[in-house]
């Protein structure tokens, strides 16, 4: 089977644009993903091991804490590895298998203190049957740290 299309991935992510939709996507978080964010950002930058642990200690936490409103994110870049399969006209989402790089931009985020929150990320995916089950972050470090340290 082929490799998924970058605008098969590109749907798949497009919910975390819009408020209110992006459980939709983070609906592909397998129970048991294995989530790192990379880089120097305490308390973040860690590995998490289940979608819960991750949800409620990064999106939650700048939710209630950080920004003015929930973070929205929108694809900026989708490289889909040639080795990833479960794409083409035949492709249905949950026979997604592979690794697949998506680059997000953070859309009109303020934190509560004013501070822009221009945060890019690149969100290494691997998939196995249509659910993400390990993602490797890497975001601006130096931004989230200011942005947890000056909205505490």
């Amino acid at each position: 089977m082929p490799p998924p299309s970058a605008a098969q991935i590109s749907r798949l992510f497009a919910p975390l644009a819009i408020q209110g939709r992006q459980h939709e996507t983070l609906a592909l978080l397998a129970d048991d993903v294995d989530w790192t964010i990379c880089g120097h950002a305490p308390p973040m930058s860690r590995r998490y091991t289940s979608r819960q642990e991750f949800l409620d200690n990064t999106l939650k936490v700048l939710r209630e804490r950080v920004l003015t409103e929930p973070l929205r994110l929108e694809v900026r870049n989708i490289v889909v590895s040639s080795t990833a399969s479960g794409g083409g006209d035949e492709g249905k989402d949950e026979e997604i298998d592979g690794d697949v790089v998506v680059e997000l931009e953070a859309l009109d985020a303020t934190c509560k203190n004013g501070l822009p929150y221009d945060m890019r990320y690149c969100w290494v995916c691997k998939f196995a049957h249509g659910k993400i089950v390990q993602v490797r972050a890497y975001l601006d470090t130096d931004l989230l740290t200011r942005a947890l340290q000056q909205n505490p």
